[in-house]
C-alpha cells in the first residue's frame, strides 16, 4: 500500500519536483547467504518505507553568452522494520538493511554559446546498516567529480564533442556498494563492502553523423 503526495513546480528559470511518500510492506523478502554463491530469501515480516524525494535547479543567465545552472538531488529513506523476529531474534524497529537515510547529489553546471561546458558534481552517501540487528555500519562518504567538454555543429549532417574529466578528485576511500547480512566461509572474514573506484582521469571523442 503506498501513499503519495507531489509538487512540481516549473519557471523559466527554476524548477521544483517534490514527493512525501510512505509504503507499507508485508512479508517483505532479504536476501540471505548460506554458501559461496548461495542465496535464499528470507521473510522480513511487515516494513515501513516512508521518505522524501527532492529535485531543485535554478538557471543563472550571467551573460548572454554563459549560463550556470546549480541543482540539487536529495532523497530521505525513512525506512524500517515493523515487525521482524528471526528465530530468537527481535529486530522490530530497527532501521531497514542496505538502505542510507541520505542521500545527496548537487553540482553546478556551466554552458557557453560556443559549445564549451563544464560540469562538476558531488555525491553525499550516508552510513548504511550492513546487519538485520544494526550492529555494523558502512561509513557516509562524499564523493566529488568533475568534466569540461566542448560540442560543435559542424554542419547539418555532423557534430562533434571532446570532453575530459576526473571522477573522485580527493580519491576517497568509498563502499561503492555494500553486501548486508555477509557470512564468511573457509576461515575468511565476511565481504560487506565493494570499493569504490579510487580518483581517475577520462577523455572522450565524439563524432555524429545525421543520415
Amino acid at each position: 500500500m503506498n501513499w503519495e503526495v507531489s509538487l512540481i513546480f516549473f519557471k523559466k528559470k527554476l524548477h521544483v519536483d517534490l514527493a512525501v511518500y510512505r509504503m507499507d510492506i508485508e512479508n517483505l523478502l532479504v536476501d540471505q547467504r548460506i554458501g559461496e554463491d548461495q542465496y535464499i530469501g528470507k521473510n522480513a515480516g511487515s516494513t515501513k518505507h516512508q521518505g522524501i524525494d527532492l529535485e531543485l535547479s535554478y538557471t543563472i543567465a550571467l551573460i548572454p553568452q554563459l549560463q550556470l545552472r546549480p541543482f540539487i538531488n536529495y532523497t530521505l529513506s525513512d525506512f524500517s522494520f515493523v515487525e521482524f523476529i528471526d528465530g530468537e531474534n527481535n529486530f522490530s524497529g530497527n532501521p531497514l538493511t542496505g538502505v542510507p537515510k541520505h542521500r545527496l547529489n548537487s553540482g553546478l553546471q556551466m554552458q557557453m554559446n560556443n559549445g564549451f561546458y563544464w560540469n562538476t558534481t558531488h555525491q553525499y552517501v550516508d552510513k548504511i546498516s550492513l546487519t538485520d540487528a544494526n550492529t555494523l555500519y558502512s561509513d557516509a562518504f562524499n564523493v566529488l567529480n568533475t568534466k569540461i567538454g566542448y560540442r560543435k555543429q559542424l554542419s547539418t549532417r555532423f557534430t562533434i564533442g571532446l570532453n575530459l574529466g576526473i571522477n573522485n578528485i580527493f580519491d576517497t576511500n568509498y563502499a561503492q556498494s555494500v553486501l548486508i547480512n555477509a557470512t564468511g566461509f573457509g576461515g575468511s572474514e565476511p565481504r560487506y563492502y565493494y570499493p569504490g573506484n579510487g580518483r581517475n582521469w577520462y577523455g572522450g571523442l565524439k563524432l555524429g553523423i545525421r543520415i
